[in-house]
């Protein structure tokens, strides 16, 4: 976790987990580029004694934020032992400006779930009026939205969600100097050892309240700016056969498409087609529900639907109807499997019709960065 002090100077908070018990350390930038760091000889700023007696075991990721003029930090965990329903969220009080001393006050989260026996990276901060908390609990994120109150140290829960039923993990947020606040995951490659790197981040994801009081998750715009030339394709019934668009493959790609469907069949696309025509990747709507890979989360049954796709080489990203549902994948393919087809299954008893309303493209371009200022 990382906050600005009161000198305006940032603190990085961490997790030493080397240790028989888990205890919470601090460091200070040495310079302005955030290369150096110095850890204050008052470390560790929490042990376990904070906890006044109170069993918390599996103590780790801090996330720190600020409300009514004092600083606060939450850290996942667990009441003691890894049974079902003991998974919590931690809440402290900064007792000082430095943020070298703190106060705990109590568990402000306790997830009363059979399968959920611990919960890493907990992000609890303030969006659109509300209160949010975000969790990793050894399986794809959830997602909470609710009121805090500071008073009795409660997080008191109103919808519940998954934030992504897709391969990411492990998130984290910022807010930005226009005030968005902005989403982090990691995203698993699951890449062979020879390779000799594993996992990617996830596009950044511009996050909002919908009227219904779940999350939306948005690309950030600035992606934009890798798109290369445009192209439109135009509007087609589909049938049972998937369809290959002449002038639609390739490997790292944007994809924006408009369904129209009056029935419960599926459709979709078929990404990264070999020769033969066999997909690694399928992003597809089916009974009410994105699916992508294996995963699947539900959207409701609709007239129209709008698919966003961000297609890399190793990766693929599937957004609907504004962010209403968001998935990551990981795909694992050929560099000669670069082909891309629409598809449509409208079978069974309730018969029905779907048509591609709309179609654009944008090859990406990668993206740059300017490390030129940086020492190394």
């Amino acid at each position: 976790g990382a906050i600005l002090a009161a000198d305006g100077r940032p603190r990085l908070f961490y997790t030493s987990i080397g240790r028989a018990q888990p205890e919470q350390w601090m460091a200070a930038p040495a310079d302005d580029d955030l290369i150096a760091w110095e850890k204050p000889a008052s470390n560790p700023v929490l042990t376990q004694a904070a906890h006044g007696g109170r069993l918390v075991a599996d103590w780790r990721d801090p996330f720190l934020f600020r409300e009514a003029g004092a600083t606060y930090m939450v850290c996942g965990g667990n009441s003691g032992r890894r049974m079902p329903g003991s998974g919590q969220v931690h809440l402290y009080r900064a007792e000082n400006e430095d943020l070298t001393r703190w106060r705990y006050l109590g568990p402000v989260f306790e997830y009363r779930d059979r399968e959920t026996a611990n919960i890493e990276c907990p992000n609890l901060f303030k969006l659109d009026g509300k209160w949010v908390l975000i969790i990793s609990p050894h399986r794809p994120c959830e997602y909470f939205v609710g009121e805090l109150d500071l008073a009795r140290a409660k997080f008191i829960p109103e919808t519940h969600g998954v934030l992504d039923p897709g391969d990411a993990y492990a998130s984290n947020i910022s807010v930005d100097d226009k005030g968005r606040t902005i989403l982090w995951l990691w995203g698993r490659t699951n890449l062979p050892a020879g390779r000799g790197w594993n996992g990617v981040m996830v596009l950044p994801r511009i996050l909002s309240l919908g009227a219904d009081g779940f999350l939306r998750q948005q690309p950030a715009p600035e992606l934009e700016s890798l798109r290369g030339e445009e192209k439109t394709f135009p509007a087609i019934p589909l049938g049972d056969s998937p369809r290959q668009i002449e002038g639609l493959s390739g490997d790292t790609l944007e994809i924006q498409a408009e369904f129209s469907s009056s029935g419960y069949g599926s459709f979709g696309f078929e990404l990264r087609r070999s020769l033969d025509g066999k997909p690694a990747a399928v992003a597809a709507i089916e009974r009410g529900s994105l699916t992508v890979g294996s995963a699947r989360t539900y959207i409701g049954v609709h007239e129209r639907y709008r698919m966003r796709l961000f297609l890399d080489k190793g990766c693929l990203e599937a957004y609907v109807n504004d962010g209403f549902a968001a998935i990551y994948w990981p795909v694992a393919a050929t560099p000669e499997d670069q082909g891309i087809a629409v598809f449509a299954r409208v079978g069974g008893p309730r018969g029905g019709a779907v048509r591609l309303e709309s179609l654009k493209c944008w090859p990406l371009k990668p993206a740059r960065f300017d490390l030129s200022r940086f020492k190394i």
